[in-house]
């Protein structure tokens, strides 16, 4: 569990529009972020995100709407007044300064004496794992630890806000992966205010207490990332969130209907797309079918990926998914070839049905 920082503070996002010329980046966007949270702002590239934290940072003033922090107007505060932390994707770090002296530079600008931030500093830097780095040059720092001293120089402070602005975008896959893992355990330890911006799901999935969802300047979904996954909003958070079939169905009245059957769902009213995830996906069995909707089809090919293995599957009627399965022996020895025909099952509780983007 997260220990709450004595200094952390609740973010509120109220009515916040952010336009230029007419087109509207941020759109009527209300947000409440809990103290000690870590929440991701999530979407593809021109969604808005950015713009929302560099509205929380204030580099950006909004159009109309307001941020508070602590139950305090911080819209017009300029950024260096608001206390808080910021990582950037490229670090930010001062070249001609070394490890120690780009971690003890907020302290510098805040007045703090000299044994005070020597004492900040190295506790900073331990928290990152790099106090043995203190007095390397920061050329000298792989990208990795370049990112980790940018993190030691945001919270040594220790702001009120951290904002994280896609920090991992620039490593390489191992990197990012065990970086993500590490920011979280920091995060647990801290307990700051974290809003974190990426596009990148599997990041936001491993690292947030909550997602937020963003698409053309709106929120499409707010929730924890199991939620998010599992239960989509829209068709926009299921095709973006994780791999996904978006198979178009029709209402009947008291459910649902995809090609020639009646789908066993409990999915509310005014859906129009059933999400099938490739994982969610089973292999027919005699009894399933009481509990479980059926879709009969072709093997259209295996594609062997290391530790799975993914299978696209032509149904009847021409719509195309995917199953996906782990690389044992004795799954693989049940995968029919390119061309056999296969019959899939899909348990009710995992059968989604979901409205048109932004509905």
């Amino acid at each position: 569990m997260t220990a709450i920082s004595a200094r952390s503070q609740p973010i509120s996002i109220e009515n916040v529009t952010k336009s230029y010329s007419g087109f509207n980046a941020l759109s009527d966007v209300s947000l409440d972020i809990g103290s000690g949270e870590f929440l991701t702002l999530l979407g593809p590239s021109g969604s808005g995100k950015t713009t929302l934290l560099m509205v929380l940072a204030g580099f950006t003033r909004p159009t109309d709407g307001r941020v508070l922090v602590g139950g305090q107007d911080m819209t017009r505060v300029p950024p260096h007044k608001r206390d808080f932390g910021m990582v950037f994707q490229n670090y930010a770090l001062f070249p001609h300064m070394n490890v120690q002296g780009n971690v003890a530079y907020p302290l510098r600008l805040r007045g703090v004496s000299r044994a005070e931030t020597e004492s900040r500093v190295a506790r900073a830097l331990d928290l990152v794992q790099l106090g043995h780095l203190a007095h390397r040059g920061v050329d000298e720092l792989s990208g990795g630890q370049k990112q980790r001293i940018a993190l030691a120089r945001a919270i040594v402070f220790e702001p009120r806000v951290l904002l994280m602005d896609e920090p991992l975008s620039a490593l390489d896959k191992n990197l990012r992966e065990q970086m993500q893992i590490e920011i979280r355990a920091l995060h647990e330890s801290l307990g700051i205010t974290t809003v974190y911006v990426t596009h990148d799901q599997r990041e936001a999935l491993t690292m947030s207490d909550r997602i937020v969802v963003i698409e053309a300047g709106r929120i499409s979904q707010i929730g924890a990332p199991r939620d998010i996954y599992e239960r989509p909003a829209n068709a926009f958070v299921a095709d973006f969130i994780g791999e996904s079939s978006l198979l178009p169905v029709q209402a009947t009245g008291t459910g649902y209907r995809f090609a020639d059957s009646v789908l066993k769902s409990d999915a509310a009213p005014g859906g129009q797309y059933l999400v099938v995830r490739p994982e969610k996906m089973e292999f027919h069995q005699p009894g399933m079918e009481a509990d479980h909707n059926l879709f009969n089809g072709h093997v259209k090919q295996v594609v062997y990926q290391g530790e799975t293995v993914l299978a696209q599957i032509v149904l009847e009627g021409g719509a195309t998914i995917s199953l996906r399965r782990s690389t044992r022996r004795d799954i693989m020895a049940r995968l029919p070839e390119p061309g056999a025909p296969i019959t899939l099952a899909l348990h009710r509780d995992d059968t989604v049905i979901v409205p048109e983007r932004g509905a």
